[in-house]
């Protein structure tokens, strides 16, 4: 009886362990069969994506009056039409980490990539009265104004308390507007508030995984430049500053 006790758990004890250890792979393996399978959509919905581009600019060149009938087969995922773009949208929820964060690549007109929900094009600032030549950032949760100052070839006169326009929270609904909330020395010196320069928006348009404005700050005391960037799906405003 006693050998027959001993066989018996030992049994349970072995297909307990199998059990185990058979959970233990499929767990493993799941994040890899999950970026398998987005790997495959997103390539097959680029492949449909391309065609899709191609069939629209032949209409485009045929002029009025041309049209065709296109059927789209959407496996995972969703469509969406952006008229105010001009521009067709696939999106996929995906966990698996196929693509970057704040990535993309480019193909022709088609566009994949991850988090690409911000914005940035110039845009006068009209909160305040006259109007001012603004660089507008927006992403899917702020609003951010950067004056735009001077150019490549003409310096323009600031101080760097006026750089920053004015941020809007669109969660929460509220303006913040630049009175005195954003000031910037060197050494806490006055002199290095003072400066000519130009501020430049590093990469516009729609899409964007961030978008920067750079501006380049020529003080009596000492050139330097900052950083105003927003990055996609942040509900803040990243601010570096370096030396010129």
């Amino acid at each position: 009886m006693d050998v027959k006790g001993v066989s018996i758990i030992s049994s349970v004890i072995f297909i307990a362990i199998t059990i185990s250890t058979i959970a233990i792979v499929y767990e493993a393996g799941v994040p890899v069969i999950k970026k398998m399978q987005a790997s495959a959509s997103i390539e097959k919905m680029k492949d449909v994506f391309s065609d899709l581009d191609k069939v629209i600019r032949d209409v485009a060149s045929e002029g009025t009056g041309s049209k065709r009938t296109v059927y789209l087969k959407i496996d995972p995922g969703k469509i969406v039409v952006n008229e105010t773009q001009d521009a067709v949208y696939w999106e996929l929820d995906t966990d698996a980490k196929v693509i970057e964060p704040r990535t993309r690549q480019i193909f022709g007109n088609v566009i994949i990539g991850s988090n690409l929900e911000t914005s940035a094009y110039q845009e006068n600032y009209s909160v305040t009265y006259p109007q001012i030549p603004a660089y507008k950032m927006e992403n899917e949760h702020i609003v951010v104004y950067v004056r735009k100052v001077g150019s490549a070839s003409a310096y323009e006169d600031f101080t760097t308390n006026s750089l920053l326009l004015g941020i809007y929270n669109k969660d929460i609904g509220v303006w913040f507007n630049n009175t005195n909330i954003f000031d910037v020395t060197v050494d806490n010196q006055a002199s290095s508030r003072a400066a000519n320069g130009t501020t430049t928006l590093l990469d516009s348009g729609y899409n964007l995984p961030y978008a920067t404005v750079y501006a380049l700050i020529n003080s009596t005391y000492m050139k330097y430049n900052v950083n105003f960037t927003l990055e996609s799906g942040e509900d803040f405003l990243r601010i570096d500053a370096g030396g010129g």
